[in-house]
Parts: C-alpha cells; structure tokens; sequence
C-alpha cells in the first residue's frame, strides 16, 4: 500500500468544469474539476474538492480524502489547523514535516527542546516522556520550574534551603547545588562553581569556551569534543568545530567558492553551497558558471554543471543525434562566436572602407601630378598651350 507521500495529484484534471457539471469543486465561486487519484486496482477515489482546496491529512487510498476545504495557500484545513488542545482555537502547523502531525500552540506544547507533543503536565508544561521529578529520593514533587524555563533538580520545596558555598555569598541554593544561581556553572545538570576569570566567566572550568576573553558556555556540554561556545562554533547543527573569523561555518561546513559564506552541500573540505556546485544531486564540485576560465566551449545550458557532468551530458546529447548529419560542435562554435563574430564583422567592414577611401585619394594624387608634369613637359618643347582645354591642377 502506498504511503501518503506517494499519494500525489499528478493523475487529476485541473481544467474548468462547467457551471452545472457535478465534478466541479464545492468551493463557491470555483469552477475547477475536483481531485482524483487511483488506487493499486486502477479504481478513482475522488475529492470533493479541486487540486487547490484538497486537504492532504489523510491518505486518500486508506481513509478516502478529507471531507473540508482548504486555502489554496495552506497544506491543511481549519480542522487540521487548529491546536490539538480541547477548547483552543489557535491555527498552525510544524515546518518542514512531510506527513501530518497534530499541532499544538506555544500554550500547550511541550517546553522540551524538539518535542511536538501536547503538555500533559501544567505543572511543567512538559509532556509525561520529559516530565522532570525532583532528584531527592522518595520525593515525588515535579522540579522548580525557573522564570526562564529551565528545570531546576529539585523541587520546590527542597529549592532554596543550602547557603552557597561561594567566598562572602549570603544566597541560599537548592540540596542539588552547592553554589547560588550567581555563582553556579550556567550549564544544566552542572553543579561547580563558574571559573575564576577577570572576564566574570559564566562557565566553570570544564564548560567555558576556550576562544580567549569569552566568557560563555560551549554549545554542547555533552560531548568532550565542543569546546567552543554557539557564538564560535560552526552554524551546522551538531557540528562542534570552531569557524574562522568573520564566517559562519567550519572548513568542512563552509562553501569552497572563494569570497562565499554560505553553507557547503557537504561535509567536504572541496564542497560548495547550492548555488556553486553542480545542480547534479550528490555531486559536490562547483559549476561551471562559478569559474570563469571554465566557461570556454562549454554551452549556456551546462554551465550549472561540473565540467564532468557537463562533458557527459554533451557526449549523450552527441550520441542522441549520431547520424542525424548535424555538426553541432560547429553550431554551437557559431552560437558561442555570435557575438564576437558580429563585432568582428563590423571591424573588418570599417577598415575596409578606410582602405578604399585612402586608395581612392592616392589615385587621384597621382592622377593630377602626372597632369602637371605633362605640362612641364609640354611648356619646355615650346608647345602652346593655349590652344589646348585646361586641365584640372592639384596644390601641394
């Protein structure tokens, strides 16, 4: 049986239906065909609506389609929409999810790190899987709930009955803590004191990011690795290398590309964001276009290709078109040379017409000294001139 993944629209007409026609979507002032798709057995399973205000909760080949209406801008309908609570009429839904998952509002989802479900416990507003007691033994009170969220070890009612262990602290601390709030490492579950520093340190000594002068916590206190604090360490979620100076990400997580900032596709040293490497999936080589002196003998449409996938995508098309008597690398030489050809052209036409205009001037240079000479000549064997037409003359 398929998955609702697999439960696409690409069997459906999209086309208008007429007024009276009873495949027309419900929706008022809509006009087009409603959704179908087939079964393993070849059988349609319609909507009662068109492709734009189906609702896609359920899988149309187990539960049929849904029977409201959506906007053509929302994955889901109102129904869908609406927060899980009883009672609450919030409207919302998760990002990025592929199948439905019932959403639930900020007032009553689960305050753990990641997690969807409905806060079953008011105490906490935590869901019974992250449902926190107090650490004390026999002690089945939930743990103090801080004003900034985080969930102290104790409860309550052991919160607050220790005097810190801090040089000239007055402040009491919880039976989990020897150390107040002031002086307690910021880190969870953490109960040394913060490390001496002239920089007042927020961390102790295991926990305190080793980038000097900072005073902040690693990102990751559960693993021996992350050293660095979220501002020094590399934006990849998980990753706990430091980035240089001035980027975001390691040089395993940044783009290849020089001069680029982005994030790589690829945990690679070699590999380059989206919009350098290759448009091939899975291919972390940079594209054509990203490297200027590759650009030669390559067409327009492979240059968001690596100059392999390029190169095999111009011998397959060659291949394709094997006998057909057509010489595209020629054409394609033409194409490319379009532009400089026309330039070029224009060129050579110019000083072709230079050249002519010169030969026809020195021609006519010539053709009137040697007029002058001849009546140099003309005068010295005592001929009369006068008789004769005048003939034109040239100064120089």
């Amino acid at each position: 049986m398929a998955s609702w993944s697999d439960a696409s629209y690409n069997w459906q007409s999209g086309s208008d239906a007429l007024t009276n026609d009873p495949r027309k979507c419900h929706v008022a002032s809509c006009y087009k065909k409603h959704a179908y798709i087939r079964n393993p057995k070849g059988r349609k399973i319609y909507s009662q609506f068109c492709t734009h205000h189906t609702c896609d909760r359920y899988n149309p080949e187990d539960h049929g389609y849904c029977t409201n209406p959506k906007a053509p801008s929302d994955k889901y309908c109102t129904v869908h929409l609406s927060c899980g609570e009883p009672g609450c009429d919030k409207l919302g839904q998760y990002a990025g999810l592929r199948d439905f998952v019932q959403w639930f509002c900020i007032n009553h989802r689960c305050t753990a790190p990641d997690c969807r479900s409905r806060a079953s416990e008011p105490q906490q507003q935590r869901c019974a899987a992250h449902f926190t007691k107090c650490s004390l033994p026999s002690c089945p009170r939930p743990a103090h709930l801080h004003r900034n969220g985080r969930l102290d070890l104790v409860c309550a009612v052991h919160y607050g009955t220790t005097p810190c262990l801090a040089p000239s602290c007055s402040r009491t601390t919880s039976a989990s803590s020897r150390y107040c709030p002031v002086h307690k490492c910021a880190v969870d579950n953490c109960s040394s004191p913060r490390h001496a520093s002239p920089h007042n340190s927020t961390a102790c000594r295991l926990h305190l990011c080793i980038t000097p002068a900072c005073t902040n916590p690693v990102s990751y206190p559960d693993r021996k690795r992350s050293a660095h604090c979220a501002r020094h360490t590399c934006r990849t979620p998980s990753c706990t290398n430091p980035h240089a100076i001035g980027e975001d990400f390691c040089n395993l997580h940044a783009c290849a590309t020089p001069g680029c900032a982005a994030e790589a596709r690829f945990a690679d040293e070699v590999s380059h964001c989206a919009r350098h490497a290759c448009v091939v999936p899975s291919c972390a080589s940079p594209r054509l276009s990203a490297d200027p002196s590759s650009r030669l003998g390559v067409g327009l449409e492979d240059r968001d290709r690596c100059a392999y996938h390029a190169s095999t995508r111009e011998r397959r098309r060659a291949a394709s078109f094997s006998g057909a008597g057509i010489d595209w690398e020629g054409l394609r030489g033409r194409f490319e040379a379009r532009g400089e050809g026309k330039r070029l052209s224009d060129d050579l036409e110019r000083l072709r017409r230079l050249a002519r205009d010169r030969a026809g001037r020195e021609g006519d240079f010539a053709r009137y000294r040697w007029e002058d000479e001849e009546e140099v000549l003309e005068r010295m064997r005592g001929v009369d001139l006068d008789d004769e037409p005048p003939r034109g003359k040239f100064c120089y």
